[in-house]
C-alpha cells in the first residue's frame, strides 16, 4: 500500500499505538498518591506496560489487513521483535520492582506456598522467556518450521493466558476502576483478534476453496503451482502480494506456508505460484495431483506496485524464487497496457537457478522492459554479466534520473540487505526502495 491510504493507516495505527502505551500511563499516575510506596507504584506502572506491550506483539502478527498492508509484511515483524524485546526488559524491571518492594522477598516465587496471582506471573515468565530464547534459537539452527511455529504460538498463548490470570487475580489492581476497564479492553482485544485468526479466517477460507489445475516442475527443484478458485469469482489482490498456503482436508489445519502470487491480479480466479524445494512441506507440492482441493488464505502484504502510478518506471532487483512477486507486477502492468520502461535484474547462483526465463521472456513483446540476468558463477557458455548485483552493476544498469524510479527489492535477507546498501549508496531515496525478504512467522 502506498500513498494517501497507506500514511492515513500508518497514522491511525500509531496513535493506536501510543493510546496502548499512554493511557496506562496515564492511569498509574493517578495511582501515584494511593501507592504505599513509590517502588510499588513503579511496579505497578511496568507490569501495565508490560500487558499493554504483550497485546502490541500478538496484533502485530494475527495477519490484520491493515497493519501488514500498510507497513508491509517485513516491517511489521521487525515491529513484532522489537515490541518482544520491549516486553521482557519490562517484565524483568517488573519483576525486581516487585521482588525489592515485597517483604515476602524471594519466598513469593515458592510456587508451594504462595498466592494463585504469583503462580500465574511465573508460569508467563517462564514461558515468555522460553518464547524470547526459541526465537533467537531458530536464527541459528534453523529448524523445521512448522513444528518451531507450533511451539511458539502455544508458548504465546500461555504467556498472555497467565499474565491475565495474575492481573485479575491480583484484586488491589482491579479495584481501581479505570485500570480493571483498560485490562479488560485489552483482554477482548486479543481475544478477537484470536478468534479472527484461529476460527473466522479458517472459515472464510473454506467459503473461498481453490483447487490445483497444473502443477509444472521447473528449474533448481522449483514447481509452478496453478491454483483455480472454487465455486467463486476469485480473492482480488494487488501485484506483489502473498498467501497462506494450506493443503489439507481441513481449514482448520495447523500447517501453512506463505508463497507469493506470480500470476496477474487481472485474473483473481487464477492463481500461479512458483516454489523452491526447501523442506518436507515445499517438496511434497509437486506430488500433488489436478482437481485436489486446497485453502488460502490473503492476500496480504504492501509489497506492491498499486499507488505508485506517477513514477517514471520500476526497477525490478530479485534473488532466486524472489522474482516471483516481481513477474506478478509485471504480468500486471503488461495486462494494463502499462507504456513507461521498467528494468529487471535477476541473480542467481548458476544458469541452472536462472529461474521463469520462458515467462519473462514472454513479457518483452507487451512491456517495456529490459532485463538483466547475473551469474555468480557462469559457465564457459554464458555471454551475460557475471558475479552479484553489485554498485558497479547497478551503476551500468540503471536507467537515466535513477533517483525517480522506485525500486522493489525480494530475495534472501543478506542479498536484499547489500543491494539496498548500494542503492543507497547510489544516492537513490530511501523512500523509493521497497523490500521484502525470505523471513516469516
Amino acid at each position: 500500500m502506498h500513498g494517501s491510504r497507506a500514511l492515513v493507516a500508518r497514522i491511525g495505527w500509531w496513535v493506536a499505538y501510543f493510546a496502548v502505551i499512554g493511557v496506562p500511563l496515564a492511569l498509574a499516575w493517578r495511582s501515584l498518591e494511593t501507592a504505599p510506596t513509590l517502588a510499588t507504584w513503579y511496579s505497578i506502572v511496568t507490569g501495565l506496560l508490560a500487558f499493554s506491550m504483550l497485546v502490541v506483539t500478538v496484533v502485530l502478527i494475527a495477519r490484520l489487513p491493515f497493519v501488514v498492508s500498510a507497513f508491509g509484511i517485513e516491517t511489521a515483524l521487525l515491529m513484532h521483535r522489537l515490541a518482544a524485546v520491549t516486553l521482557a526488559v519490562l517484565v524483568v524491571a517488573h519483576i525486581a520492582l516487585v521482588l525489592g518492594s515485597d517483604p515476602r522477598g524471594l519466598t513469593i516465587l515458592d510456587l508451594t506456598d504462595t498466592t494463585a496471582a504469583a503462580r500465574a506471573a511465573v508460569v508467563s515468565t517462564l514461558t515468555l522467556t522460553a518464547a524470547v530464547l526459541l526465537a533467537l534459537w531458530r536464527k541459528r539452527r534453523q529448524p523445521r518450521y512448522e513444528g518451531w511455529r507450533l511451539v511458539h504460538v502455544t508458548l504465546a498463548a500461555i504467556t498472555f493466558l497467565a499474565a491475565f490470570l495474575h492481573i485479575w487475580w491480583l484484586n488491589h489492581l482491579r479495584a481501581t476502576t479505570s485500570i480493571a476497564v483498560l485490562f479488560d479492553v485489552l483482554a477482548i482485544v486479543v481475544v478477537l483478534v484470536g478468534l479472527r485468526r484461529w476460527a473466522w479466517l479458517p472459515l472464510r477460507a473454506r467459503r473461498r476453496q481453490y483447487v490445483v489445475e497444473e502443477v509444472a516442475p521447473g528449474p533448481s527443484s522449483s514447481v509452478t503451482l496453478v491454483l483455480r478458485a472454487h465455486g467463486h469469482r476469485g480473492v482480488p489482490f494487488h501485484a506483489g502480494q502473498f498467501a497462506w498456503l494450506k493443503v489439507s482436508s481441513s481449514p482448520f489445519a495447523f500447517e501453512e506456508h506463505p508463497f507469493s502470487i506470480a500470476s496477474t491480479a487481472h485474473t483473481p480466479h487464477r492463481k500461479e505460484f512458483t516454489i523452491k524445494a526447501l523442506g518436507d512441506f515445499t517438496s511434497a507440492l509437486g506430488q500433488l495431483t489436478p482437481g485436489r482441493r486446497v485453502y488460502l488464505d490473503g492476500p496480504y502484504g504492501g509489497f506492491t506496485i498499486d499507488g505508485l502510478e506517477k513514477s517514471p518506471g520500476f526497477v525490478f532487483i530479485a534473488g532466486g524464487v524472489g522474482l516471483t512477486p516481481m513477474l506478478s507486477m509485471l504480468r500486471t502492468l503488461r495486462d494494463r497496457g502499462d507504456q513507461r520502461r521498467h528494468h529487471l535484474v535477476v541473480g542467481a547462483r548458476s544458469l541452472d537457478d536462472l529461474m521463469l526465463r520462458e515467462e519473462i521472456a514472454g513479457l518483452t513483446t507487451g512491456l517495456d522492459v529490459r532485463v538483466t540476468e547475473v551469474i555468480e558463477s557462469p559457465g564457459e557458455s554464458w555471454a551475460g554479466e557475471t558475479g552479484r548485483i553489485d554498485g558497479r552493476l547497478l551503476d551500468r544498469v540503471l536507467p537515466r534520473h535513477a533517483r525517480h524510479y522506485d525500486y522493489f527489492l525480494c530475495g534472501p535477507p543478506a542479498m536484499v540487505a547489500a543491494v539496498g546498501q548500494q542503492l543507497r549508496a547510489l544516492r537513490i531515496p530511501a523512500g523509493r526502495i521497497h523490500t521484502e525478504r525470505f523471513e516469516v512467522v
